[in-house]
Parts: structure tokens; C-alpha cells; sequence
């Protein structure tokens, strides 16, 4: 039960979780210019990377303090993380139906 509320209170508490604005500027002009284009695709990569980057690597110090205790906190996000971009790097490479 611990776990469980170790996990709600990593995506509820807000006030600890940051996001350089930078690097908010740099998602936003990126996936501007993929819609731009009409790569769908490619955007939904770039969101994707970047989320997993701001929520494992930016905040690392948050999240390791929140699932330090716990074994498999830290292997959900990465693996799920990871299957995340496999799929869509699978997906890119499909042809379109069109």
C-alpha cells in the first residue's frame, strides 16, 4: 500500500516536479515544425522522448527519492518508458495508409 501511495503522490505533487523553460521552448518549436510538415509521426516521438526525459532524467533526484524503498518503482517507469519509444519507432517506420 505504500507503493501505491508513493506512486499517486509522484504524479499529484506538483510543486517539486519541474520543467526548464528552455526546454519547453525547444519541445514547442520542435513539434511546431513537425506539424508544420505533416510528420504526425515524428512529432508523437518527440513528445514521448521529451516526456521521458523530463520525467526520468530532469527529476531524477525526485523520483529516486520517491521509489527509492520500493525495487520495481524505478524498473516500471524505465521499461515502461522504453517500450514506449519501441513502439513508436516501430510505428514511424510503418507505411501509411493513404
Amino acid at each position: 500500500m505504500q507503493a501505491l501511495s508513493n506512486f499517486l503522490r509522484f504524479f499529484t505533487d506538483t510543486s517539486t516536479l519541474t520543467i526548464p523553460f528552455g526546454q519547453m521552448l525547444i519541445f514547442v518549436v520542435i513539434n511546431s515544425f513537425c506539424l508544420l510538415l505533416g510528420k504526425y509521426k515524428l512529432g508523437l516521438l518527440v513528445s514521448y522522448c521529451f516526456v521521458l526525459f523530463w520525467g526520468f532524467i530532469s527529476n531524477r533526484e525526485f523520483f529516486i527519492d520517491t521509489f527509492g524503498q520500493t525495487t520495481w518503482g524505478l524498473i516500471i517507469y524505465v521499461l515502461s518508458g522504453i517500450v514506449m519509444v519501441v513502439v513508436l519507432i516501430i510505428g514511424f517506420f510503418q507505411s501509411s495508409r493513404e
